[in-house]
């Protein structure tokens, strides 16, 4: 069977949880580990698939059904692949605002990633317009792609008042993350309710982190080789995982952000 492992609060968590929903892919997913940089899908045969968007395609084309990713349609399948970079662009782009990336990222560097992500953003509110869906007319790996890189955003650093330009975008994202598959990773979604300004991570998630990973390198280390080699990593189904996945969205968006 395959596995699937990611940094917390990595936006790939929930994504590839609602598609292995989806399209009812077999996945055991393990632990989040802070030291990883990128997600990692380990297929049943060993190999290993890194970055979203390659997971999402993989586990999408792995599954009992290939409606996500419909390869029986090359004009539908070349649509898919495009919106599949227009997200990982946006992933890109808001790395300096969302977990667990902006917890490296400077404040120069945050302010200055604004611009690329605003871009991002109104790229999308003009090609979302008039659609319930991005491609053809039912859900596919586009919708929950695009809709997962942009939930971070829209949760826990846009306010109110930075959303006012992406009316449509923020009507669509509302819409499609309301779905019974999105629901059952995510829980109910609610928007940043700050009134104003970008909501940058505070100083003192930045402090807890550093804390929670020199300790684990001080006393955990040796324990978890040990642990790899025994072959006794924690290990989650699908269900459990998503419960994980809930929780997690919960503690990050803070107290700027609805329940």
């Amino acid at each position: 069977m395959a596995s699937f492992q990611a940094p917390p609060g990595h936006l790939s968590q929930a994504e590839v949880l609602i598609i292995s929903s989806l399209v009812e892919f077999q996945l055991t997913v393990n632990a989040p580990d802070p030291d990883l940089e990128d997600p990692c899908l380990t297929t049943a045969d060993g190999q290993k698939v890194k970055s979203t968007s390659a997971i999402a395609r993989y586990v999408a084309e792995a599954g009992k059904t290939n409606h996500l990713y419909p390869k029986d349609n090359p004009q539908q399948l070349a649509d898919v692949d495009r919106w599949l970079e227009v997200a990982a662009a946006l992933e890109t782009a808001a790395a300096s605002w969302v977990q667990p990336t902006c917890q490296q990222a400077s404040d120069e560097a945050r302010e200055s990633s604004k611009a690329a992500v605003a871009e991002q953003l109104q790229l999308l509110e003009q090609q979302v317009q008039g659609k319930q869906y991005l491609v053809g007319s039912t859900l596919s790996l586009a919708d929950v792609a695009v809709a997962c890189a942009a939930l971070p955003l829209f949760q826990s650093v846009l306010s109110a008042e930075a959303r006012q330009p992406y009316p449509t975008l923020t009507a669509w994202i509302q819409d499609t993350s309301s779905s019974a598959h999105f629901n059952k990773v995510l829980g109910d979604v609610k928007l940043c309710s700050a009134e104003s300004g970008w909501v940058a991570p505070t100083a003192s998630s930045k402090a807890d982190k550093k804390k929670k990973k020199a300790g684990k390198s001080d006393a955990g280390d040796a324990a978890q080789q040990q642990q790899q080699q025994n072959g006794d990593a924690k290990e989650l189904d699908p269900e459990k995982a998503a419960k994980k996945v809930r929780t997690s969205v919960i503690e990050l968006q803070g107290p700027t952000c609805d329940r």
